[in-house]
C-alpha cells in the first residue's frame, strides 16, 4: 500500500542512443584580411630605385581556434519510476476489472469458469476433478479480490496486516492458476478473465509510470483520463517513438509480475530486469 516512506513498486534506468549536436573548438587554417607590412621599391628625386615598407591589407592564412558544431552519438540515460498506486487508484483498477468483465460476457465472451463447465461437461481438455479445482481456486481469488476492495475503502490502520496477509493469499492462489492454465493457456486468452486483466494490466502499466526529468517526476504517458493516456500511448507506438519500444517490454514485464506477485520485493524485481537483459524471457 502506498504510504510516505514507500512511493515506489520499482526504479529502473535505460540508456537511449541519441545523436547529440555539440559545439567543439577546432585548430584550423583560415583565410582572413589583415594589415600586413610589405616591401615595394620606388624612385627617388634622382631617377634611382629605392626600396620601402609600407602597409596594405591582404587576405592571408592563419591558424585559429574556431568552433564548430558536430553530431555525435551518445547514450543518453533515462531514469523511469513505477510508483505505488493510491487507494483511490486501486478503487478505479479495480471498477475497470468490472466494466471490462461485464462489457465481455454482454458480448457473449466466456468466462474462465464457464469455459472450464463446459469442457468438464464434456470430458475436454482436463479431468472433472481438476477442472473444478481450477473453478474453485478463481473462485477463491475472486472472494479475496472483492474483500481486499473493501478493506481498501476502510481507514482502519488495523487492517494493514489483514490486507497483506490475503496479498499473500493472492499471489499464491495465481501462482498455483498460471500452473493449472500452462496446457490451455492458448484457449483461456480469449476469457472474459483474460480480457479485463489485461486491460487493468494495461490501465496501471499507463497510470504508474513516471520518468524524472530534471530531477522531477513526469507522467510518461500524459493526459486527465485513462483514455487520455491510451491514446498518447497509440500515438507514439504509430509514430515509432524510440524511447517508448526501448522501455515497453521491461514496464509491461515489471507490472505484470508486481500484479500477480504482491509480496514481490526490490530484489525479485532486479532478478526479473536481469533475466530480460540477458534474454531469458
Amino acid at each position: 500500500m502506498y504510504t510516505k516512506t514507500n512511493k515506489e513498486i520499482y526504479n529502473f534506468k535505460v540508456f537511449q542512443e541519441v545523436e547529440e549536436e555539440k559545439e567543439v573548438e577546432v585548430e584550423k587554417e583560415v583565410e582572413v584580411e589583415k594589415e600586413v607590412e610589405v616591401e615595394k621599391t620606388r624612385k627617388d628625386k634622382e631617377g634611382k630605385e629605392e626600396k620601402y615598407t609600407d602597409k596594405e591589407k591582404r587576405k592571408v592564412k592563419e591558424k585559429q581556434i574556431v568552433k564548430e558544431k558536430r553530431t555525435d552519438k551518445v547514450k543518453k540515460e533515462h531514469e523511469f519510476v513505477i510508483v505505488q498506486p493510491t487507494r483511490r487508484q486501486m478503487e478505479e483498477a479495480d471498477m475497470e476489472f468490472s466494466i471490462e468483465m461485464s462489457k465481455c460476457v454482454k458480448e457473449g465472451i466466456l468466462t474462465k469458469a464457464m469455459l472450464l463447465n463446459k469442457y468438464s461437461d464434456t470430458g475436454g481438455l482436463m479431468s472433472e476433478s481438476d477442472a473444478q479445482k481450477l473453478n474453485e481456486m478463481y473462485g477463491d481469488l475472486a472472494q479475496l479480490q472483492t474483500e481486499i476492495t473493501q478493506l481498501n475503502l476502510s481507514s482502519n490502520n488495523s487492517n494493514e496486516e489483514k490486507k497483506r496477509k490475503m496479498g499473500e493469499k493472492m499471489a499464491v492462489l495465481r501462482r498455483a492458476i498460471a500452473t493449472a492454465e500452462t496446457n490451455f493457456s492458448s484457449l483461456l486468452n480469449h476469457t472474459a478473465d483474460t480480457r479485463a486483466q489485461n486491460k487493468v494490466i494495461t490501465w496501471y502499466l499507463l497510470t504508474l509510470t513516471k520518468i524524472k526529468v530534471d530531477g522531477l517526476l513526469e507522467p510518461f504517458f500524459p493526459g486527465d483520463t485513462f483514455d487520455d493516456k491510451k491514446s498518447n500511448f497509440y500515438e507514439r507506438e504509430e509514430n515509432e517513438d524510440e524511447l517508448l519500444a526501448l522501455v515497453y517490454d521491461k514496464l509491461a514485464a515489471f507490472i505484470s509480475f508486481w500484479y500477480f506477485s504482491t509480496a514481490a520485493t526490490v530484489e525479485d524485481f532486479q532478478e526479473l530486469e536481469k533475466d530480460i537483459e540477458e534474454g531469458n524471457l
